[in-house]
């Protein structure tokens, strides 16, 4: 028997599916969509949560490539990489094809 190990794409699938394996790590990756350009206090005054809390969710996002942060000065910002999103997109479509019973 053969052993299987995930490829480095499946890999990177299952990172981004865990960083959005939160309903507030979806809702902020909504929300910067909206906002691009956002600061994180802006997240923090949104959704009501510690400045600590919303640093980690992004921090993980920052991760998985989902968002990426500028930084001019003393201040960040943030904002969706489409490209992440369309290669999930694919990778999803790839493993979901239409023709399923």
């Amino acid at each position: 028997m053969r052993t299987i190990v995930p490829s480095a794409e499946q890999k990177q699938v299952a990172l981004i599916l865990h960083a959005l394996g939160h309903p507030l790590r979806v809702a902020m990756v909504a929300y910067i969509l909206e906002h691009p350009g956002c600061i994180c206090n802006d997240l923090v005054l949104r959704f009501e949560r510690a400045q600590a809390t919303i640093s980690q969710h992004l921090a993980l996002l920052r991760e998985a490539q989902i968002v990426i942060a500028t930084h001019e000065g003393h201040t960040t910002s943030y904002c969706v990489d489409g490209q992440t999103l369309e290669y999930l997109r694919t990778a999803l479509g790839d493993l979901a094809p239409h023709d399923l019973p």
